[in-house]
């Protein structure tokens, strides 16, 4: 009768890993310019025109946002409009880093839920509170020094063209990263502390 207890655990399994791989399925989606009166809710209302919606969050203080569809499917349909208006804003519509699924599900796996930022592996980084002239290529100036970057950019007004005090940085692999945020205190720009978090 042991050898039919083992048999009996595989069949629960399917309900289980399906957690994880509907998990990696769902793509996350950056919104910049979130009205900040816009509630999450709005926000989820919104975007559900393009498919399931499995999650959506406004920053209000920050001005932008995140929605997260449960299909490849919805965020294409969604991407498909790179501008969209919701509560009468302008919402600059970018897929997140997209190593967020597999990353999250490499935390569970390693049982360190203390913490999930600084477990995530990213070549990624959100850059807030910079100068508010800062044009792309002062970030990419500052942290080459940490490593190759592929990609910086200043997140703009698009009305006004100025910027909206944040950015993105991306190296071409999670090492700089690392170094980036063991400096967290001590970054400046123009003389400006700004702060850096993992994106994903």
């Amino acid at each position: 009768s042991s050898l039919l207890k083992p048999g009996a655990i595989p069949a629960l399994r399917p309900a289980r890993s399906a957690g994880p791989g509907t998990a990696s399925a769902m793509v996350k989606l950056f919104l910049g310019g979130v009205n900040p009166n816009t509630s999450s809710d709005a926000v989820r209302e919104h975007f559900s025109k393009f498919g399931p919606v499995a999650d959506a969050v406004v920053m209000r203080d920050r001005g932008f946002g995140f929605v997260t569809f449960e299909t490849r499917e919805a965020a294409d349909a969604a991407l498909s409009e790179p501008q969209q208006h919701i509560d009468g804003q302008k919402v600059d519509v970018k897929e997140a880093q997209g190593k967020g699924g597999r990353g999250g599900g490499g935390g569970r796996d390693a049982g360190g839920g203390r913490g999930g930022d600084s477990g995530v592996r990213t070549d990624k980084v959100f850059v807030g509170g910079l100068p508010q002239d800062c044009p792309d290529d002062k970030i990419r100036n500052y942290f080459e020094a940490y490593g190759v970057i592929v990609d910086a950019v200043v997140m703009k007004d698009r009305e006004t063209g100025r910027s909206r005090g944040f950015g993105f940085v991306q190296f071409d692999n999670p090492a700089p990263v690392e170094k980036v945020m063991e400096d967290y205190s001590i970054h400046k720009i123009e003389g400006k502390w700004v702060e850096v978090k993992r994106s994903v």
